[in-house]
């Protein structure tokens, strides 16, 4: 037995470690993780097309509103072109017409009037501070490639202090060759504040360059150190006969900062379900194996206290003796399906002389160790009454006195019998049991008798006996409840199933087989209760 035990703890699952996480745990987890990684690029690749898309639309409206500007002066050049044509380039009266626009708009530093179709450009008129152009010794090759158009022909940036943009106007069907010019000034350093926060474009770092392309020496004006790092936007806007480039950058989440910190949040909200859900499975993972291997243990421990309880009740029981004379004695003790407990079920049979013996059969009420002890004291006494000489009905109102019902909380039920082999006649005495079932060629049937109370229950008096005269070929077989009560069934049907599967006895075998056959026909799937099978055959 100690054995067994130790063979069953060596088949228990060894413990997991604590630190270890089970292969379906971790797989989840990482799973939960790569979801996670991925929904957050996901997020923050939607994040920066969204500033992308916003931006590219702010450098679009910034760029709408610097060319709806620029028309205005173009617009002032020609109306100072078109009144020079009309007076005849009167310097007085030009100079007179531009005064009021050159107090309006102070970073208009030079206006100035020429005539164009004499082979050289000459200076006309000028209002305002001379031309640099002039001063940088530039006039005649720019003014060789002014010709009448409806744009603004540009000089380009004209380096100084401060510098200078220069264009100039010739009205589209001139035919005097007066053209206006003028040089608007730049700031004095390339590098100029933010915008206010009141403008609609306070959210862009920019940089503006005369023509198409991003050259450092055509930088008008930034906001930012150039080239502008990082993801920019641009715009071109036309300028006379160039163009004005507008690059532009952001210098704060253009979608909103809820959306600027979702990835994170994300993140950080996916990688704590992660690690929460692979906690909860790890945890309800263990569990499970501990509940599994706890009821592998229980399993076993029930098996082995079934084994001890069976060993014990066997113990209890004694070994049938030989009788001789022609008679056959078996008994089988059947445990009841839920044998952890050792039941009061027990058969004695005890050999007086040559031609005589006595057999009991008894039921203590319950299970356990009280009613095992029960049933053995029972059992000794019923040896030593017998040793006596006391017969068996005397006996049966002796052991009366050894046990109370109030005081035990238990009873007994026993059927008591005396076997003459020679005159095959047999006694019997019942204190609350069943009487034996008799087997023959004649038939088969349960004898009849008077039944006195259990034993415990309270009777001063001898229980009645009665005599039966056995047929040669006789089987008498004694039981206990167990053999034939099921729960929700009479006991008669019970009853007479025994009788009908012990019809049957096939005499050719021995008898412990035929005990055998008639409990696994009876009762193929076991016993609720403890059942008592005991057998004598006399033979022909």
């Amino acid at each position: 037995m100690w054995e067994a035990s130790r063979a069953g703890s060596a088949h228990a699952a060894p413990p997991m470690k604590r630190w270890l996480l089970r292969p379906l745990t971790l797989g989840i987890v990482c799973a939960s993780l790569i979801l996670t990684v991925a929904l957050t690029w996901v997020v923050r690749v939607a994040n920066q097309h969204t500033n992308h898309r916003l931006l590219d639309q702010q450098v679009q409206q910034a760029a709408a509103a610097l060319s709806a500007a620029l028309p205005a002066t173009q617009s002032h050049l020609l109306d100072a072109a078109q009144v020079a044509i009309a007076t005849k380039a009167d310097p007085q009266v030009f100079q007179r017409f531009m005064a009021p626009q050159l107090a309006a708009d102070k970073t208009i530093a030079s206006v100035s009037l020429w005539q164009l179709n004499s082979g050289t450009p000459r200076l006309l008129a000028t209002a305002g501070q001379p031309p640099l152009l002039v001063s940088l010794g530039r006039a005649e090759q720019f003014f060789s490639t002014v010709r009448p158009s409806k744009d603004l022909l540009v000089a380009g940036i004209l380096p100084g202090t401060p510098r200078r943009v220069g264009y100039a106007v010739m009205p589209d069907g001139e035919t005097a060759g007066l053209a206006v010019y003028a040089e608007q000034l730049l700031p004095p350093s390339t590098r100029i504040g933010r915008i206010p926060a009141s403008s609609p474009f306070a959210d862009l770092d920019f940089a503006f360059y005369l023509g198409d392309k991003p050259v450092e020496s055509q930088l008008v004006e930034a906001t930012t150190p150039t080239p502008i790092k990082g993801h920019t936007a641009s715009a071109t806007v036309p300028f006379g006969n160039t163009s004005l480039l507008l690059v532009a950058t952001t210098n704060k989440p253009l979608a909103g900062g809820l959306s600027q910190a979702l990835w994170w949040v994300v993140l950080a909200v996916g990688c704590l379900l992660s690690l929460a859900s692979g906690f909860t499975l790890e945890y309800v993972g263990r569990r499970r194996i501990a509940a599994e291997a706890l009821a592998t243990e229980n399993e076993r421990l029930y098996v082995q206290q079934k084994d001890i309880a069976a060993t014990l009740q066997h113990a209890l029981l004694p070994e049938l003796p030989s009788l001789g004379s022609g008679v056959e004695v078996a008994a089988r003790y059947l445990a009841g399906s839920d044998g952890l407990d050792v039941g009061g079920d027990w058969y004695d049979v005890i050999r007086t002389d040559d031609d005589r013996c006595l057999f009991f059969v008894g039921d203590v009420s319950g299970r356990g160790l009280k009613a095992a002890t029960t049933m053995a004291s029972l059992r000794f006494a019923i040896r030593a009454y017998v040793v006596q000489g006391d017969p068996i009905d005397v006996v049966l109102l002796k052991i009366g006195d050894l046990l109370d019902i109030e005081r035990d909380n238990h009873f007994a039920t026993v059927l008591a019998g005396e076997i003459d082999f020679q005159s095959r006649r047999a006694t019997f005495a019942s204190a609350g049991h069943f009487m034996p079932l008799l087997v023959s060629s004649a038939g088969t049937e349960l004898l009849a008798g008077e039944v006195a109370p259990p034993i415990g229950v309270g009777s001063a008096n001898r229980p009645p006996t009665s005599t039966v005269q056995l047929p040669p070929d006789a089987t008498m077989l004694a039981f206990t409840d167990g053999v034939v009560e099921r729960k929700g069934e009479l006991i008669d049907i019970g009853l007479d199933r025994l009788c009908s599967v012990a019809s049957a006895d096939d005499r050719s075998q021995p008898l412990e087989k035929a005990l055998d056959l008639v409990l696994t026909t009876i009762s193929p799937d076991g016993v609720d209760d403890d059942a008592v099978l005991l057998g004598l055959r006399w033979q022909n």
